[in-house]
C-alpha cells in the first residue's frame, strides 16, 4: 500500500535499495552458515535435537555463530569447566569454547569423557587425572602451566572440585600465581535442590558420607541439629543403610527428597519422609547416582535424650578413638541440653569407671 502512494521515482528507489537490501542480506546469511559450518565442535546432530524439523532456524544460527569482537584468544592458566551431569546438551557454548582451544584436557575417566568430546568434535588431547593419581600429575601440569599452556580440568559430570578431583591442583595453582578460570557449568546439588521444594533460602552441602560408622554418625549428628536443607551425594548400593542411618538421628518423621538420574531420561524425584522412604527402598535397588536431600531441623524446642541414651552415644565416639571431651562436644551438639551436664555424665560413667579398671 506504501508502494502505491509514491511516484515513480521513489517506487524505482525503493525498490532497488530493498534489492539491495535482499542481496546484501543473503550475502551475509551465506557468510554466517559458512563460518557456522567451520565451527567443528557444533555437530548437525545437537542442534536436530532442539528443533521439530531437521532444519536449523536462522534465529538459532545467529545465535551460535555470533563472535563477540572484545573476546579474544583464551589466556594460559588452568580452567575448571563445568561438563553435563547427564544430558550432553547441558553444556555452555563457553566450555565448548575452552576445551576445542585447550591444549590438553585433564580427566577423571578419559573413556566417559571421550563420549563428550566425540559428540562435539573436539579433539583435544585427554590426559587421565583422578584421586589416585593426583599427586604423580601435579608437578607434569604445573610444568605445563608455567610454559604458558592453556589446560582445562574436567570431572565425570559437574564442576571440577565439588566432590570430584580438582580442588588441590587449584590450589596448588593460586599458591604458584597460575590463573584459575571457573567456567560454570551444572551442578547435581544445585539442580536437584531448586526442584526438591524444600528451603532454598539456606543450605549445607555435606557430599558423601565418610565410609568409617563412627565418622558417619558424627557427620549426621551435626545435620540433624542445623535449621538448614541438608544435601547428601549417595552411591545406589548404600541408600539403604543411609536411610536407616538417618532415620535413626534425623527421625522418622523430617521430610526428604531423593533425585535420581537427573537430567536423563528417567529423571525421579521421590518426596516423602525418611521412615516412609526407608520403607519404600527397603525391596528396591535404585539405579544412577543419588542426591539425596533432608529439610532442616525446624523444631524450636529438640526432643531431651534419656540418660541411657547419652551413655550410649558417648560410649560409641569414644571407642572410636574420640577423647571425652571430644565426645561429649558432638553428643550436645545433637541435643538441647546443655554442654556441661552431658559432661558431669561422662566423667560420672566412664571416668569413675576406667579408675576402678586400674585398679584391679
Amino acid at each position: 500500500m506504501l508502494l502505491r502512494r509514491l511516484p515513480s521515482t521513489a517506487v524505482s528507489l525503493a525498490t532497488a535499495a530493498l534489492s539491495r537490501r535482499s542481496t546484501s542480506y543473503l550475502l551475509s546469511s551465506q557468510r554466517r552458515l559458512q563460518s557456522f559450518n567451520s565451527i567443528s565442535f557444533y555437530p548437525t546432530l545437537s542442534f536436530r535435537s532442539f528443533c521439530s524439523t531437521s532444519e536449523i532456524s536462522p534465529e538459532f544460527t545467529d545465535l551460535i555463530t555470533y563472535q563477540p569482537s572484545k573476546r579474544g584468544p583464551l589466556k594460559p592458566g588452568l580452567y575448571l569447566v563445568g561438563t553435563p551431569i547427564g544430558n550432553l546438551e547441558d553444556i555452555t557454548l563457553r566450555a565448548l569454547r575452552v576445551l576445542k582451544s585447550a591444549d590438553v584436557i585433564l580427566s577423571e575417566d578419559t573413556r566417559h569423557s571421550g563420549k563428550l568430546l566425540h559428540y562435539y568434535n573436539i579433539k583435544t588431547p585427554l590426559l587421565s587425572y583422578h584421586k589416585y593419581n593426583e599427586s604423580q600429575r601435579e608437578h607434569k601440569v604445573l610444568k605445563r602451566l608455567k610454559q604458558g599452556e592453556i589446560v582445562a580440568l574436567i570431572s565425570d559430570a559437574g564442576m571440577p572440585g565439588i566432590s570430584d578431583p580438582g580442588t588441590e591442583l587449584a590450589k596448588i595453582c593460586v599458591d604458584e600465581n597460575i590463573p584459575v578460570i571457573p567456567i560454570p557449568g551444572p551442578s547435581a546439588f544445585l539442580t536437584a535442590l531448586s526442584a526438591s521444594g524444600l528451603s532454598t533460602d539456606e543450605f549445607t552441602f555435606v557430599g558423601f558420607l565418610p565410609k568409617h560408622a563412627g565418622s558417619r554418625k558424627e557427620r549426621l549428628i551435626a545435620s540433624a541439629s542445623e535449621t538448614t536443607t541438608q544435601i547428601f551425594y549417595v552411591p545406589p548400593h548404600k541408600l539403604g543403610q543411609f536411610l536407616e542411618e538417618s532415620s535413626l538421628i534425623f527421625g522418622d518423621s523430617r521430610q526428604c527428597v531423593i533425585a535420581r538420574e537427573l537430567t536423563k531420561i528417567h529423571e525421579e524425584f521421590w518426596r516423602g519422609t525418611l521412615g516412609t522412604a526407608k520403607e519404600a527402598f527397603s525391596t528396591r535397588q535404585p539405579k544412577g547416582e543419588i542426591t539425596l536431600l533432608i529439610e532442616g531441623n525446624s523444631n524450636s524446642s529438640v526432643e531431651t535424650p534419656s540418660e541411657s541414651q547419652l551413655e550410649n552415644d558417648l560410649r560409641e565416639l569414644i571407642s572410636n578413638g574420640h577423647s571425652l571431651s571430644s565426645a561429649v562436644k558432638l553428643v550436645a551438639e545433637g541435643t538441647s541440653m546443655k554442654k556441661k551436664t552431658i559432661y558431669s555424665l561422662a566423667l560420672r560413667k566412664f571416668v569413675k569407671k576406667t579408675k576402678a579398671d586400674d585398679s584391679d
